[in-house]
């Protein structure tokens, strides 16, 4: 699987539920086990990489001011969310978080943005298809993971002013 038909996948599965997040994990997790079980751990790989890539302090910024606050979990389901919605706001994100402001819709901004479930989206996908236990997958999520967020850390009091288009809308 290469990355075109990992955003394939994301994108077919959010169509087919309507931009709901919930109902998109559940697409997707069909979709997934539809496919052969190489495919399923290469694309949970490929998920992986573009988590790890998301792990930036600007990003975690934005996501503060989205949601008011942002824990470490809650950083994460984030992250979750922004893979969902597609390469083109993904890739806009990462380059610049304050973009979100213009790309977030109002059933998005009614969950703060997190979806929990797609750290393992593929894992569930995988299991269901073989049979096999959560233990048994051949990747970990966790390989790759940086130690800490890359990018300049943030204070609160400095949002406002990194991520003017945000603020403005989620104050």
């Amino acid at each position: 699987m290469d990355t075109s038909a990992f955003w394939k996948l994301v994108d077919k599965a959010r169509r087919t539920a309507e931009d709901d997040p919930e109902q998109q994990l559940e697409e997707l997790t069909t979709l997934l086990e539809a496919l052969p079980t190489e495919e399923i751990v290469e694309f949970h790989s490929l998920f992986c990489s573009f988590f790890h890539a998301s792990y930036t302090w600007p990003l975690w910024g934005a996501a503060y001011l989205i949601g008011g606050g942002c824990s470490d979990d809650s950083f994460d389901y984030f992250r979750g969310w922004l893979i969902s919605r597609g390469e083109k706001v993904f890739a806009a994100a990462v380059a610049d978080p304050d973009q979100l402001a213009s790309m977030i819709k109002e059933e998005d901004q009614a969950i703060d943005c997190q979806v929990e479930g797609w750290q393992s989206v593929a894992i569930d996908a995988w299991c269901k298809k073989t049979g096999q236990h959560y233990s048994a997958f051949p990747a970990r999520p966790t390989e790759g993971r940086p130690a800490d967020p890359s990018g300049d850390q943030w204070a609160e009091e400095d949002l406002d002013r990194l991520f003017p288009k945000l603020a403005n809308r989620f104050n």
